[in-house]
């Protein structure tokens, strides 16, 4: 397509400019002549040539040096039909001039001539860059049906421009009855990102956090909402695309005035936020809040309602604050975590410094994004860099959290004996603790298949789990709904509070555990109780399992840095038990006056040397199965497409003897292992292709999945498992 872009060099052009060009579109950068921004767009420029020179697919683009007084004559410098016209281009809009009413009221007129021009170009849709500030100082929720009562300059500016707009577009409609020229009108939230200006409060904070200063801030209580650069680009080309009427024509019906911002569940207090980036800066530097003084025009809440253009065009916003922060660590910084290149604890912030333990090569990518048959080409290998915390202790991974960390995806709700286990934890805890009739609350519930476990005793049961899919799929009359607790100050589903928390084996997965406790805290009553469970990595250090370790679990807790997690963040250890390879506590929550410091304690390091011992000697019992089966002339599957399997075939000589893998859990099925790509089945499947061993790698369930075996597969079947730091024949 060709497509006009205002204000080119700004940071919302050239953002746009540089996707467009990603694509086979050919653009038409407008910029004010001898502009001192030029280089930028340059930059751009230069990006696309790169990508084109790697054989990637890349657009054109012509720059266009236009005043923005003299845009109603741009089809004189354009010489052929345009279909699609951004107006991004406005004066004074990161400055002073905000607070001047000349300056602004020339932009709307700039705006009207903007508007003709692309009339004249032939464009079939118009995107004007409006504000948040159109709406002025507001408490509640802001949709775009919302009275506009500007109090800014800025915003008063883009109010007269949209009404103005409006106006005219009806007198084309009256004069030309074929006029199809659409006018979206956006109201832009608070965005940030790479290449934003250096005096934003998300620039400031991250240059001054990272220099090791102290940021001075205003009291930061009101609630607002971040919109990452490239949420907002995806947004307007989604509005620049989508099929049907979704702008302002002349005619009765849509407005054209759509809000883009991030989710309601992304909105939090601005000290939220502050806080994040302090965090993600490797708790360099202070901020001191109350310093500055509030905003003459009065202090603003920032709560957008986007459902509809979700629902005009199917756009959802993807980037967290945090990942939004990482991106402009990496891509301006040059830098990750502390600001020196360094990872920092997800518990406590220290950096991670000289402090690896084990690395790991050849692993898989993650435990549950098992590919397809079409995606089993582009599914790579990863390096796994064990640390352990020199501070709190913690062992960790460096790693990004999988892309799925927020959503709860269960195989082992098939199996009965977890099951009974989840009934013995349930009946002791309810009995314990008298809280028959309580309220409890499962944080990651995915499909609800413990909650249908709880429904068997006398409480009231309820779920949040954060992916819509899982949550459609629960049972009808368990009482799930979405979310996930991604800040201190998020509400977890509408039945709260909550007089007990459960989750399971979930605090493993979060890059931000701190946070969750955080949440689900403030989402209890007073004397609210949780049960909290995670993998041991003491049974893994008993026993030297190294295949324990998955990209999935970021944190490998002892019940030492648990308890250390659970007190830091205002709950108090009732019990705690350590039972083969779980750990599980029971907390109560502790009132906000009442909180002790937590004393600090010696770390003693870590001994891996076992774990590095167990791949060496698994690599050997692997490589002499395989001869023993090559001599017997046999063939080799394997039972369990668990992250422990996942990793033992990737690591050793199974990836090219085993010709399967057989799993009871459905979604597996037809799929193939992380990194080794061999092929999961059902268990029927063996019946039509037969083989004469099965290795069981699914800890805890070993006897169970041997019977099994037995059962329907009679004598004939060798049955071999993995126990602990070695291969053993069940009889």
């Amino acid at each position: 397509m060709n497509i006009v872009v205002t204000g080119a060099t700004s940071f919302i052009g050239a953002s746009m400019v540089r996707r467009l060009l990603m694509e086979d579109n050919h653009v038409y950068a407008v910029i004010r002549p001898g502009s001192s921004n030029k280089k930028v767009l340059d930059d751009v420029i230069e990006e696309s040539r790169g990508r084109m020179q790697d054989g990637q697919k890349t657009g054109s683009v012509d720059i266009i040096e236009s005043e923005l007084g003299h845009l109603d004559e741009i089809d004189r410098l354009i010489p052929e039909k345009c279909q699609i016209f951004f107006h991004f281009g406005w004066d004074g809009a990161g400055s002073n001039n905000r607070k001047n009413g000349d300056v602004q009221q020339k932009n709307a007129v700039y705006g009207l001539k903007a508007l003709e021009g692309a009339r004249k170009l032939g464009c079939r849709r118009f995107l004007f860059s409006g504000s948040q500030a159109e709406y002025g100082i507001c408490q509640t929720l802001m949709s775009e049906d919302r009275e506009c009562r500007p109090v800014s300059e800025y915003g008063k500016a883009k109010v007269s421009f949209y009404r103005q707009a409006v106006e005219r577009i009806g007198q084309w409609k009256k004069e030309e009855p074929d006029f199809c020229l659409e006018f979206v009108h956006t109201r832009i939230f608070s965005i940030y990102g790479p290449g934003d200006h250096p005096y934003s409060l998300v620039e400031t904070c991250l240059d001054t956090f990272l220099r090791g200063e102290t940021m001075k801030l205003g009291a930061c209580t009101q609630q607002w909402n971040f919109m990452y650069i490239e949420d907002l680009i995806e947004s307007l080309l989604a509005l620049a695309v989508s099929e049907g009427t979704v702008g302002y024509t002349g005619e009765a019906g849509e407005n054209g005035v759509y809000n883009l911002a991030s989710d309601r569940d992304a909105t939090m207090p601005l000290r939220a936020y502050v806080e994040e980036m302090h965090r993600l800066c490797g708790g360099r530097g202070g901020r001191i809040y109350g310093e500055m003084p509030p905003n003459a025009e009065g202090q603003a809440n920032l709560i957008p309602d986007i459902e509809k253009i979700k629902k005009r065009t199917g756009w959802r916003p993807k980037v967290s604050f945090e990942e939004g922060i990482r991106q402009i660590l990496r891509k301006e910084k040059a830098v990750y975590g502390d600001g020196e290149g360094n990872h920092t604890c997800i518990l406590c912030g220290q950096p991670l410094k000289e402090s690896l333990l084990l690395s790991l090569d050849g692993m898989p990518s993650s435990a549950q994004n098992i590919p397809a048959a079409d995606e089993v080409e582009t599914d790579k290998e990863v390096t796994l860099k064990l640390h352990q915390c020199p501070r709190c202790g913690l062992v960790q991974l460096d790693n990004e959290p999988v892309d799925y960390y927020r959503d709860v995806i269960r195989s082992v709700g098939y199996s009965s004996t977890m099951a009974e286990l989840r009934a013995s934890q349930y009946r002791h805890l309810i009995e314990t603790y008298g809280l028959e009739g309580k309220k409890f609350l499962e944080v990651g519930c995915g499909r609800g298949e413990f909650l249908k476990v709880l429904r068997g005793f006398p409480v009231k049961a309820f779920g949040i789990e954060h992916s819509d899919r899982l949550v459609k799929e629960a049972e009808d009359g368990l009482n799930v709904t979405c979310g996930f607790p991604e800040a201190e100050h998020t509400v977890l589903g509408q039945d709260g509070p909550y007089d007990v928390f459960l989750t399971f084996n979930f605090l493993e997965h979060q890059p931000k555990p701190g946070v969750m406790l955080d949440c689900i805290y403030n989402n209890l009553t007073d004397q609210g109780m949780g049960l909290v469970t995670v993998p041991s990595l003491e049974y893994s250090l008993r026993h030297d399992g190294y295949y324990e370790l998955i990209r999935d679990h970021i944190a490998y807790y002892t019940l030492d840095t648990l308890r250390y997690l659970m007190e830091h963040h205002g709950f108090q250890v009732l019990e705690e038990v350590s039972k083969k390879d779980m750990l599980a506590m029971i907390v109560r929550k502790v009132p906000k006056g009442d909180w002790m410091e937590v004393p600090k304690r010696e770390v003693k390091k870590v001994d891996l040397s076992g774990l590095k011992g167990n791949l060496t000697d698994l690599r050997r019992q692997m490589e002499e199965i395989s001869q023993d089966l090559k001599i017997r002339q046999e063939t080799l599957a394997v039972w369990g497409a668990s992250h422990q399997a996942f990793t033992l075939i990737a690591t050793t000589c199974l990836r090219d003897k085993a010709e399967y893998i057989i799993d009871s859990a459905p979604f597996k099925q037809g799929r193939f292992t992380p990194a080794s790509h061999l092929p999961i089945v059902a268990p029927d499947y063996v019946s039509s292709h037969p083989t004469d061993v099965i290795l069981i790698v699914a800890p805890e369930y070993t006897e169970e999945i041997a019977k099994v075996i037995r059962s329907r597969f009679g004598e004939k079947v060798r049955i071999l498992a993995l126990r602990s730091e070695k291969v053993e024949e069940l009889p």
